[in-house]
């Protein structure tokens, strides 16, 4: 059995990741099974493999985004929020996100 998108990692809505994680698992799972002369078993080992790392990272930030953004409600903390969120230049704000965006499938 093989678990992808949701049921394999549930994700909080806060960076816009669930369904784009879920495609990212589909191409992969598809990527180890066509490539699995091995068998199946070897097939959900390497998809898990390659999967999990980056999966757990993305909804870790999902999770502390969320912290830092609609959860957080002592109003100090709301204005250092804001008043450094107004302070980071563009580049630096779209860099930070841009690994969330940045994956290629696999080759092959």
């Amino acid at each position: 059995m093989a678990l992808l998108g949701d049921a394999a990692h549930a994700m909080t809505p806060n960076l816009g990741q669930g369904a784009g994680q879920a495609i990212e698992d589909a191409v992969v799972l598809g990527a180890v099974c066509a490539n699995g002369a091995e068998g199946l078993p070897a097939a959900l080992g390497a998809y898990d493999e390659q999967r999990r790392p980056r999966s757990q990272a993305v909804a870790r930030a999902s999770v502390t985004a969320g912290r830092f953004g609609q959860q957080l409600r002592h109003p100090i903390a709301v204005a250092v929020r804001d008043t450094a969120l107004r302070l980071t230049p563009g580049r630096v704000a779209l860099r930070s996100m841009a690994r969330y965006a940045d994956w290629r499938p696999p080759a092959g």
